[in-house]
């Protein structure tokens, strides 16, 4: 699955992608290992102009990394505020403003991890679904610090990829495919944060990524009924050898519960660490509701008191 990983992610990327990466990696000056790209515009379902650039950013050190940010004035936020906060929940999310090279203005939305809390994250160690949710889903490799921060990214894309198996159990048909697994793979993933996406999302991700997606996991369950952890039942179906137990549901049910407690509890340190987040949110919701969201002044002034009568209402209408 390694080659099939390693295609997908390391495939040649456009050049505002990989300008908009060298801008961040230089942002954070020595401390940056590597970059992963993903999101809307790397999946193409339904960016527009004004989406930002999606990064995992995986860095050597925290304090390091920020002090580098705001000394070229990226960051606002004192240093030490921005390192103990990335220990709590990591990552952060970070605003990176961006000049591509055609002189655009745009934004990059940085997800800023330690390189050891990332492994921890994207391994069968992780605490909640974050790092996991996103990375399953085809990423690429938009900047390294060298060979071996590239194999570092690689391996946490594969681990993502084969521990698929473990968190999509109890929602698997009886029979599959590839297409049943990654579909189910996307539903289940989105059902376990509360978005602004729509209803219909897990759809539009598989439709935008059918092809890579493919590669990688056509590749992933021949070699899993190969090792016997699913039995072949048809050309190109699956089953698995036995149904998920009434603990194993329970288990997967608690973990996915606890993430969304987790990334809700992440909203309140986004307010901190993401500069314009509220203006962020607010496009979010438009582009993906094509809704005519309007805030009030008392709501700008004071959105952490204001606007969650707001926000409780677009989500329950988001989907109708």
């Amino acid at each position: 699955m390694r080659a099939a990983v390693a295609a997908v992610a390391t495939a040649e990327g456009a050049p505002d992608v990989r300008g908009a990466a060298a801008a961040v990696a230089e942002a954070g000056g020595d401390s940056v290992r590597f970059l992963l790209f993903f999101g809307s515009r790397k999946t193409g379902a339904r960016p527009d102009a004004a989406s930002a650039y999606d990064f995992f950013v995986v860095v050597d050190g925290y304090r390091a990394f920020y002090r580098a940010a705001r000394a070229k004035g990226i960051l606002k936020r004192r240093a030490r505020l921005a390192s103990a906060l990335n220990l709590v929940l990591p990552p952060n999310q970070v605003a990176v403003p961006l000049v591509l090279a055609d002189g655009t203005a745009a934004r990059a939305k940085c997800a800023v991890v330690r390189a050891d809390h990332f492994a921890r994250d994207t391994s069968w160690r992780r605490r909640d679904h974050f790092s996991l949710g996103r990375l399953f889903q085809p990423a690429a490799v938009a900047w390294c610090a060298g060979p071996p921060a590239r194999e570092e990214a690689l391996d946490a894309l594969e681990r993502c990829a084969a521990l698929t198996l473990r968190w999509s159990r109890p929602w698997l048909p009886r029979r599959f495919g590839v297409e049943e697994y990654c579909r189910t793979l996307l539903r289940v993933s989105f059902a376990a944060e509360i978005r602004p996406e729509p209803e219909g999302r897990a759809e539009a991700l598989w439709r935008a990524q059918e092809a890579d997606l493919r590669a990688v996991y056509g590749v992933l369950l021949r070699e899993a009924a190969a090792a016997g952890a699913l039995r072949e039942s048809g050309p190109a179906l699956y089953a698995l050898p036995q149904p998920a137990s009434t603990g194993e549901r329970l288990r997967l049910w608690l973990y996915f519960r606890w993430s969304l407690v987790r990334a809700t509890a992440r909203w309140l340190k986004h307010v901190v660490t993401f500069e314009g987040w509220l203006d962020f949110i607010v496009r979010k919701a438009r582009r993906h509701s094509g809704q005519d969201i309007v805030l009030s002044e008392r709501e700008k002034r004071m959105p952490l008191i204001f606007l969650w009568p707001r926000l409780i209402q677009y989500l329950r209408h988001k989907d109708k």
